[in-house]
């Protein structure tokens, strides 16, 4: 038992990286620029279950940074995060089924799919999922056409500073 205790002990203490040095790591490899490093630093993590990894793993599969372009890839990792919380991956999800090409191939109504995301992360304050979901509102798109609603949301998003909610609520204020 002991022998298996310091075994232990000696690995961990002499491992390279930890889980959280690891992720800093990555996230200096993509401000550095170092995409191909960022994403194989990731994808053990994102593998493991750790939500910003998956994040940002998925948005590296997105751009085809360092990894081949993968908008698949990218909506598997994002669901991962936003399953557990990621509200930036909730943001992410709801434009890759509105702007998105092989997304919003995989259900029967992309635009009501955006705003099911859209509305999780703007329920959460995301202010660009809620200028987002507002601008769904105004056009009725995956959900009824409402000026109302379309307000709401983009008084929010106004409210956390974000100019183009302003500007959008300004017109929909003055069309009443």
């Amino acid at each position: 038992m002991w022998v298996r205790t310091s075994i232990l002990v000696l690995a961990v203490l002499f491992s390279p990286l930890t889980k959280a040095d690891q992720l800093s790591e990555a996230i200096r490899a993509i401000d550095t620029g170092q995409m191909r490093q960022a994403a194989q630093l990731l994808a053990p993590l994102a593998n493991a279950g750790n939500s910003t990894a998956q994040f940002r793993l998925g948005l590296l599969y997105y751009m085809g940074h360092g990894v081949p372009e993968d908008e698949k890839q990218a909506v598997f990792y994002w669901k991962k995060a936003a399953n557990q919380g990621s509200v930036d991956a909730m943001f992410h999800l709801g434009s890759a089924y509105l702007f998105g090409n092989q997304a919003a191939r995989t259900v029967p109504d992309p635009d009501r799919e955006a705003a099911t995301w859209y509305f999780q992360a703007a329920s959460a304050g995301h202010p660009e999922a809620q200028y987002h979901l507002g601008l769904l509102f105004l056009a009725g798109k995956g959900v009824i056409d409402s000026r109302t609603e379309s307000a709401r949301w983009m008084r929010k998003a106004a409210a956390q500073g974000h100019q183009e909610a302003k500007k959008a609520l300004s017109v929909i204020e003055s069309a009443k």
